[in-house]
């Protein structure tokens, strides 16, 4: 897609694109280290990495993000891979009994670092789903860059703030929240916490605690949402730790482990809890983005066009049918189960016979360097499943695998690379947003989850040394 710019102050020319309502793909925050944001620049001169450069066709290829129209005008080429995606296979669905039945509407909302997902219920029953990419995602792919990017001033945490409530509105209107109730919400520590507009820097720096567990019940006004009706309740699930939030308080609530079950949300920051007949224990691996696309190159989103599914023959599935432009988390499980069991991948997970890549058709392959990222986000879970358990003295019965990732994932498969250990697995879907549902329809169950909060014991993963031996046998394929 071609586009003719007109500079405009001292904006980056992703900030540029945007204006002109091409979005781009800003995974890492605009800092340039993920280049998912490649832009042909065709004419005119622009500052590069601080360096300016005059440019003729055939043009030249630049990150969006690092670089500045210093003419007067400008022409670009934006290829469709660097655009912002749009919403994908984001998961709406959970397992166990339904929401209480109410016959007035309320709407539930997951806020993950990636994406936000919302149901509107009448009588127990969903009515209306609705999901898209957290706004957020401009200022980085992780909870880390929020972080930095939210305590660096007070502007930029307002940024924050109004980008996610920004997408919640969308969703809300899509919903039509004109006639409902209540609306809960549930969502990871530093999410909820930049949801209500509170700084979470504290998060980031030892001993890493929230300044804020529990939050008060505010009105849609309060919280700036404009699609919903001014007065009506927002209520939100409270957190338990820094890095365990109120997406793990939900799923205790729905999921009720028993002594001997793990409930693991494996996504961009891995939470797990552990229930043993000595109490509820908790913990967080920083498993990275790497499963969601990012630092992958051949990575991609849940969106059509995904390669969801690699077989042993070689073939592989697509979401929404048609060529292949990427592969998403299960995909990338499934690969290196397949090549590692066919002798491709030796233990170190590099190809056999040696090359630098694999090629899945003429224009999506993957890189050694590339295996290696996804063996450091596999090793990551292994390593904080294995730590915690290894911690509590006891051993693991059963997984309850949630989240959206959790959907697609061949537990077999994860289980042969290492990822999970050898023990039953049941796949129990988004049960944060199944917990803010619950809680828009039943809002006397405050109290109880605040209860739930402040049962598990947090056990810092980077307090145990345990933790790195775990991780370093995790970077191996068995």
């Amino acid at each position: 897609m071609k586009l003719e710019l007109h500079r405009r102050k001292a904006e980056s020319l992703a900030d540029l694109l945007a204006a002109e309502g091409c979005a781009l793909d800003l995974r890492c925050g605009g800092n340039g280290s993920c280049g998912r944001c490649r832009v042909q620049l065709l004419s005119g001169t622009y500052r590069i990495d601080g360096k300016e450069r005059v440019v003729s066709p055939p043009g030249i290829s630049a990150k969006a993000c690092r670089t500045v129209l210093e003419s007067e005008r400008g022409c670009v080429d934006v290829p469709d891979r660097s655009l912002r995606t749009l919403p994908g296979r984001i998961l709406t669905e959970w397992t166990g009994n339904p929401p209480p039945s109410l016959p007035d509407p309320v709407i539930g909302i997951d806020i993950g670092t990636t994406t936000v997902a919302a149901v509107k219920l009448v009588n127990g029953t969903i009515v209306a789903r609705a999901s898209a990419f957290n706004g957020q995602s401009r200022f980085g792919d992780n909870v880390i860059s929020r972080i930095v990017h939210a305590g660096s001033s007070k502007e930029a945490l307002e940024e924050e703030r109004r980008a996610v409530r920004e997408t919640i509105d969308e969703l809300l209107a899509e919903l039509d929240a004109s006639d409902c109730v209540r609306i809960g919400v549930a969502g990871n520590t530093v999410m909820t916490l930049l949801f209500h507009g509170v700084d979470p820097s504290p998060v980031g720096t030892m001993p890493f605690l929230p300044p804020l567990r529990c939050f008060p019940i505010r009105t849609a006004r309060e919280c700036g949402l404009i699609s919903a009706p001014p007065d009506l309740p927002v209520l939100t699930i409270p957190a338990i730790a820094g890095f365990v939030g109120g997406d793990l308080v939900g799923g205790i609530l729905r999921t009720d482990p028993q002594p001997g079950e793990m409930l693991v949300d494996i996504g961009t920051n891995c939470e797990m809890v552990f229930r043993t007949r000595e109490g509820i224990f908790c913990t967080a691996a920083a498993a990275g983005p790497a499963f969601e696309g990012s630092g992958i190159p051949c990575g991609s989103r849940a969106v059509e066009g995904a390669v969801d599914h690699y077989f042993p023959d070689g073939t592989f599935s697509v979401l929404g049918g048609g060529e292949a432009a990427g592969l998403c988390g299960s995909a990338m499980i499934d690969f290196l189960a397949v090549m590692r069991r066919k002798g491709r991948l030796n233990e170190f997970g590099r190809l056999q016979p040696k090359a630098e890549q694999f090629a899945f058709t003429e224009t999506l392959s993957i890189r050694e360097e590339e295996i290696s990222q996804l063996l450091k986000a596999k090793a990551a879970v292994a390593a904080g499943i294995q730590t915690l358990a290894d911690s509590c003295g006891t051993p693991v019965r059963r997984l309850l695998l949630a989240g959206g990732f959790a959907r697609y994932l061949d537990p077999a498969n994860a289980r042969a690379i290492g990822m999970l250990p050898e023990v039953e697995c049941r796949i129990v879907g988004n049960t944060s947003l199944a917990g803010a549902a619950e809680l828009a329809a039943k809002p006397e169950l405050l109290p109880e989850l605040e209860r739930l909060s402040a049962l598990p014991h947090e056990l810092p993963l980077n307090a145990l040394p345990e933790f790195e031996n775990n991780f370093i046998d995790g970077l191996m394929l068995p």
